[in-house]
């Protein structure tokens, strides 16, 4: 971790909650899950704010910007297949797959609004 990021997190107070190897475990956990891509909102500890906008991520790019820099992060547990009919849609739910994962590892979570939130770090 940089002095920059080390200075921000100490000026600032923030606690962490998360370290590299149980991201990592979150991912390994998230990508395993055949068929399922998330989608997932970040606030990164620089950010002032967060526009909640929820999308499809590139784990590789989230792990090569730093772990470290992820304030939180939620993640939505279902997926939403659209068919041909513009009326149908077909909604699998991995709430419990999702639960399963993070229990696994001991990942502290909080389930509200239908979204998992992960906190790297709490202020």
């Amino acid at each position: 971790m940089d002095t920059r990021t080390l200075k921000y997190i100490s000026e600032n107070q923030l606690s962490s909650c998360m370290n590299n190897t149980k991201w990592k475990e979150l991912v390994d956990e998230i990508t395993s899950i055949e068929g399922y891509e998330p989608l997932v909102n970040i606030k990164l500890i620089f950010d002032a704010g967060n526009n909640n906008t929820f999308s499809q991520v590139w784990w590789e790019e989230v792990e090569r910007d730093g772990f470290e820099l992820i304030e939180w992060m939620q993640i939505k547990p279902f997926e939403i297949e659209k068919s041909a009919s513009l009326i149908e849609q077909k909604l699998t739910d991995y709430t419990e797959v999702l639960k399963k994962g993070l229990d696994k590892h001991n990942i502290e979570y909080h389930y509200e609004n239908e979204a998992f939130t992960i906190y790297g770090y709490k202020r």
